[in-house]
Parts: structure tokens; C-alpha cells; sequence
């Protein structure tokens, strides 16, 4: 079937009578290359066709399947796909957020350690970052074991609700980053916790960039070595 179609357009191509010509007739080299190009034009394009399942092939038979239309069922699977692709872009834009308030809670931290140790009140001692907050009620009983290698530490709240956080949170409880947490957080921080960071490193306080109303930030993703705000409710 190929081969006819092509054949075809040929003895159009080579009809004396026909519109259409060689542009020397009198070469035979000349009609030659035309007849090869245009069958290597006609494989082409038919190739395309059955590309894009327009026509099918059986053997040595072509056979039209006509133009795609587009179904519902296809419009249902697009629109599903446009919102999994909104929802990622959600969900990357609030961790976008997430690092942003963390490095605007380092950099705030730095300059205000800085203005510490200028004026001569820095304090005794600090917190190395990253660190890990465990937060309960004031008279709960916690009994804490710790491995010898200091690797691993086994907590016993005997069924007192209680709270890990970690720097990120603890910045924020601050007012570092310029959200500040309100469970309370706050004043537990401010009372027990000063973060220390190393002296070789400063900053500026940044601008904290524009968030849109309504997005509710989630919690930091998961970093090696720091357990997040896992909360452990009463019986």
C-alpha cells in the first residue's frame, strides 16, 4: 500500500499534463532524485500518521482511524492531574516558606548573640544548634536513661503528655524568625534556653517575605538526627 501511494504521487509528479513538474524535465538525473524524495517524503509522513494512530497498518493495508478526539474521560484525567500538580506545588511552596523562616531565625539569632558578646552580657553558658526541646507539664515524673555512647536516650514521661521540638521550633517560640508559636512555648524558652552559634558566622536581620493568607505552614520536613513534634496523649 505504501509502495501505491507512492507510485501514485510519482506518475502525478512525472505527468507532462500536470500542474505539477520537474524543474528540469529534460534531466533525467534530476527526476530521478525527485521520484526518491518523493517516496522518502511519502514513508515519512505516513510514518507520522501512524505515529499519532490516525491510520493503522496491516500488512501491506492502510486503514483511517480518524482524528483524536478528545473524551470526558480524558478531560477527568487532565483535571485530576492539574490538581495532584497544584497540590505539590502547595506543599513545595510551604517547605519553601518552612526554609526561609528558618534561615531568617539563624541569621537573626547570629546578630543578636553578636550584640551579646559586644556589650560584654553574653551569657555563661548556650545550646549548640541543631538541638532537641522536650517539653511537659511542670510536676510530671520522667525518668531518662542514656546509652553509654551518648548515642541514644530513652525517655519515660509514665503517660504524661509531652512535646519534642526542634531548633526551628524553639526560633520561632523566640520570635526569631518573626512567628511566634502560641502554646505557650514562648515563655518556657525564654525562661530556659539560650542558643549559641558558632562566633565565625554573621548575619542581618532579613526581611521576612510575603505569605498568602490562608496557607498554614506544616512543621519542618524530617532532618537526620532530630525527632520532630511527636505528641504522646493520656490514656
Amino acid at each position: 500500500m505504501l509502495e501505491e501511494v507512492a507510485d501514485e504521487l510519482v506518475a502525478e509528479f512525472a505527468d507532462p499534463n500536470s500542474n505539477i513538474g520537474s524543474p528540469d524535465p529534460d534531466n533525467p538525473n534530476t527526476q530521478q532524485y525527485d521520484e526518491k524524495n518523493i517516496r522518502r517524503r511519502v514513508y515519512d509522513a505516513l510514518n507520522v500518521l501512524m505515529a499519532m494512530d490516525i491510520i493503522s497498518k496491516d500488512k501491506k493495508e492502510i486503514q483511517w482511524k480518524g482524528l483524536p478526539r478528545t473524551s470526558l474521560s480524558d478531560i477527568d484525567k487532565l483535571k485530576t492531574e492539574v490538581i495532584g500538580l497544584k497540590g505539590r506545588i502547595d506543599k513545595k511552596s510551604a517547605y519553601l516558606q518552612e526554609l526561609q523562616d528558618q534561615y531568617v531565625g539563624l541569621q537573626n539569632l547570629v546578630e543578636r548573640n553578636e550584640q551579646l558578646y559586644g556589650s560584654g552580657d553574653a551569657p555563661s553558658g548556650g545550646v549548640a544548634l541543631p538541638f532537641i526541646l522536650v517539653q511537659t507539664r511542670p510536676h510530671a515524673t520522667v525518668e531518662v536513661e542514656i546509652s553509654e555512647d551518648m548515642q541514644l536516650v530513652h525517655f519515660d514521661f509514665n503517660s504524661t503528655p509531652f512535646e519534642l521540638h526542634d531548633d526551628s521550633f524553639v526560633l520561632k517560640a523566640m520570635g526569631f524568625s518573626g512567628k511566634e508559636e502560641t502554646d505557650g512555648t514562648v515563655a518556657l524558652v525564654a525562661n530556659a534556653v539560650e542558643c549559641s552559634s558558632a562566633s565565625n558566622v554573621y548575619g542581618h536581620r532579613s526581611p521576612q517575605p510575603a505569605r498568602p493568607n490562608g496557607i498554614r505552614l506544616r512543621t519542618s520536613p524530617p532532618i537526620p538526627g532530630i525527632l520532630k513534634g511527636r505528641v504522646k496523649h493520656e490514656h
